[in-house]
């Protein structure tokens, strides 16, 4: 079942709940003042019988004669409560008589007698007599004398029969309409949402991750296909750096993978003199040594930002000491540091990767000039070294893969350190700095 389909099914139950509650309620009102209307109007001929409640049973006789004792057809003052459509009998103790032209009597129960006797307040019910409904009532006109007054009930029900079918035809056509209406609405909503269908549908089968769908509205479906263009040229951006990395990791090992062959190859065919092996295995030991770092820093490039490492509040000062207290012991160099208790969020030992290849940058270039400063104010993190500095045409580079400034590229190193301090940062939320020192010197660093 299609997402259209089930639109219009709901909306067209969502009428029907409603129109089947508002029918019922109507129905309900319909039949409860018909009802009224008929016990009103019975209420109105018993009141009319209230000048014989000080009648005996001969006045009674004599003044409403029909066809029980003392029957005949007269005109006397009671033929006001006779219509056609109204059957009148009194109750008196042992005998009924009516006084209406309807062969049809009137059923008389304990309980009529009870109203007769007084023991009991005026009813009102429905009877059932030869299949015929009636609503009568039953009011005390005299002593031990009581009043029926019927009416049949066939008018109202055909009226309310009528209203039932009325209400269940117009019912069907609000349904039909609902579902026709739901369908059309649901289409055209839709629509956007097929337009994304599509396109997805399309990248799938052309891998072109530069299409994109026209936004020309701000409720939730152009939210949504905003958010999908934006997924689409983030996973195109993924895919170019991807990319890049590639073509700059292959351009990189390319060098060492051939030197280390070459020096294979000789030392395969014995071409090299025996006075000279040391020396070119010394070669291929520290060619092997910068492949694996390479594709160690390679490695934990590409896993910034999705290791399952957890973010957690941490003081950045305890970072940055820790790793200074390594750094020189590795190296061996002077590190004077100005650390300023900063309490961040981040994952400790992605953090801890870029403060270090901070230090050793600035223990490679800066080691032997002086000592390496290091400043931790106001969220700010700066590694200053007195080493030869950075040209300015080449600042904003030394954080991209693999890139070394002309003066760099016979010292070693993959030129990927400095690129894992902008990865790290960035996937905190930071960014990256780096400036020449006064006096000489570079300063790098990062704000966070």
């Amino acid at each position: 079942m299609t997402l259209r389909t089930r639109i219009t099914l709901l909306v067209a139950a969502a009428v029907a709940v409603g129109g089947a509650v508002v029918s019922v309620a109507a129905y309900a009102l319909a039949r409860d003042g018909a009802r009224q209307e008929v016990d009103d109007f019975l209420r109105q001929r018993g009141a009319a019988a209230g000048f014989v409640q000080a009648l005996d049973l001969a006045e009674i006789n004599r003044r409403f004669p029909g066809r029980g004792p003392g029957g005949g057809q007269g005109q006397g003052p009671g033929r006001q409560l006779i219509e056609e459509d109204v059957i009148v009998q009194f109750v008196l103790p042992g005998e009924v008589i009516s006084v209406s032209d309807s062969e049809v009597t009137l059923p008389v129960e304990s309980i009529d007698r009870e109203v007769a006797d007084g023991t009991r307040p005026e009813m009102l019910r429905e009877v059932e007599i030869d299949g015929m409904h009636y609503r009568m009532l039953t009011r005390r006109v005299a002593p031990r004398v009581a009043m029926q007054v019927a009416r049949d009930l066939a008018e109202t029900e055909a009226f309310l029969a009528g209203l039932r079918t009325r209400l269940l035809l117009l019912g069907a056509a609000g349904v039909l309409l609902a579902a026709a209406v739901g369908w059309w609405v649901a289409r055209r909503a839709m629509q956007p949402v097929a337009a994304l269908t599509e396109a997805a549908e399309d990248v799938t089968e052309t891998h072109d991750l530069r299409a994109s769908i026209p936004v020309d509205r701000d409720d939730e479906i152009g939210r949504l296909a905003a958010a999908f263009n934006a997924m689409l040229a983030a996973l195109e951006e993924a895919r170019a750096g991807q990319q890049r990395l590639v073509a700059d990791a292959s351009h990189e090992l390319r060098t060492p993978l051939t030197s280390l062959r070459t020096n294979i190859e000789l030392v395969a065919k014995g071409a090299i003199p025996p006075d000279e092996l040391e020396s070119v295995l010394d070669d291929a030991r520290a060619e092997l040594i910068e492949l694996s770092n390479i594709v160690d820093e390679l490695v934990e490039l590409a896993m910034v930002g999705r290791s399952d490492e957890a973010m957690q509040s941490v003081d950045l000062a305890d970072i940055v000491r820790h790793a200074i207290e390594r750094a020189g012991r590795r190296a061996g160099a002077p590190i004077q540091a100005d650390l300023e208790p900063t309490l961040i969020d981040a994952r400790v030992d992605a953090m801890t990767r870029a403060v270090s290849n901070l230090l050793d940058n600035a223990v490679k270039w800066g080691a032997d000039a002086g000592p390496i400063e290091v400043s931790l104010r106001g969220r700010r993190l700066t590694v200053r070294d007195h080493g030869p500095g950075i040209d300015a045409q080449d600042r904003p580079r030394v954080f991209d893969r693999f890139y070394r400034a002309p003066s760099a590229r016979t010292t070693p190193g993959s030129g990927l350190g400095l690129s894992i301090v902008a990865a790290v940062v960035e996937d905190h939320g930071g960014s990256v700095f780096v400036d020449e020192a006064e006096g000489g010197g570079a300063m790098v660093g990062f704000a966070i």
